[in-house]
């Protein structure tokens, strides 16, 4: 049976409106299906979590990156299902780094064909990330963010400039290839299985299906213009800036040199941790296409 899974309507714009015209579409082409709506992400994840433990495998998911992070969190064992996914919304990353179709009508339509394309992602402590965890100056300026009464793209750059210039760094172990482990003052730093990160090109040369992600970091001390360096990164400018560092790795460990938690972005969704083990989960997830 086909799972339609509706992310909340108060969280998700226009989720109705669209559920509404694939619904007519399954309907008109005799399809059978079960469609879900909740008022909540908790109501949601309840709802998933039933529909996996009657061992339903197959799910269409009518949302945005947050609605996926939501999705794929409660699924977990994400090698025994095959999603669809039909990106309504302003944050929508993972589609557009998939290309997949915007259309409703044209997106169950390739849903239905049954074309399976497997995918990598990333295991972050016991989070499962679809497209890239940030730590630094930008996630320093989302908490403040976060607490906007207006959330606007105006109002996010605003912050960004804000109070991602007057972040002063986090000092970081990282631990790399060969499990070399190197201490950096960081002023941003990104994970990356997808590109793009609020619809900005973070990492341009992401593949999702390389069985690597693209890790990228610059220092305070080389980021001697803050309000440039942290527009480098809107812009995917910041992969040709010598000062930024990259390495494409399968897995790293990341902590620091006291025992006190630090901040991190896990798909747009902030997180405290105290350490961050990552590890890449190659061709892990079958998604129609």
């Amino acid at each position: 049976m086909l799972n339609i899974i509706v992310a909340p309507k108060d969280k998700v714009r226009a989720v109705e409106k669209v559920s509404k015209k694939i619904v007519k579409y399954l309907k008109d082409e005799k399809v059978e299906y079960l469609i879900y709506f909740s008022r909540t992400f908790d109501e949601m994840v309840t709802i998933v979590e039933e529909l996996k433990n009657n061992l339903e495998t197959e799910f269409i998911l009518i949302g945005d990156d947050i609605s996926i992070s939501h999705f794929v969190n409660e699924v977990k064992e994400l090698s025994k299902i095959k999603l669809g996914i039909i990106p309504v919304g302003k944050n929508d990353d993972f589609a557009k780094f998939l290309e997949l179709e915007t259309n409703p009508i044209s997106a169950i339509q390739k849903i239905l064909a049954g074309n399976l394309e497997s995918v990598d992602y990333l295991v972050v402590n016991d989070i499962i990330a679809i497209n890239n965890i940030s730590i630094g100056a930008s996630t320093s300026a989302l908490e403040e963010y976060e607490r906007y009464k207006w959330r606007t793209n105006l109002t996010k750059k605003h912050a960004l400039y804000k109070y991602g210039t007057k972040f002063e760094g986090i000092e970081l172990i990282i631990s790399t290839k060969n499990n070399k482990s190197e201490t950096y003052n960081i002023f941003e730093l990104s994970i990356c299985n997808g590109a793009y990160l609020k619809g900005q090109p973070i990492s341009p040369l992401s593949n999702i299906k390389d069985g690597l992600f693209n890790l990228n970091y610059i220092t305070v001390e080389n980021a001697i213009d803050k309000k440039k360096t942290l527009k480098s990164y809107l812009s995917g400018d910041h992969i040709y800036n010598e000062q930024t560092k990259q390495v494409w790795i399968n897995n790293t460990k990341i902590t620091t040199n006291n025992d006190e938690d630090f901040h991190v972005s896990i798909d747009g969704r902030l997180y405290s941790v105290d350490e961050l083990n990552i590890t890449l989960v190659e061709n892990g997830l079958k998604l129609y296409k």
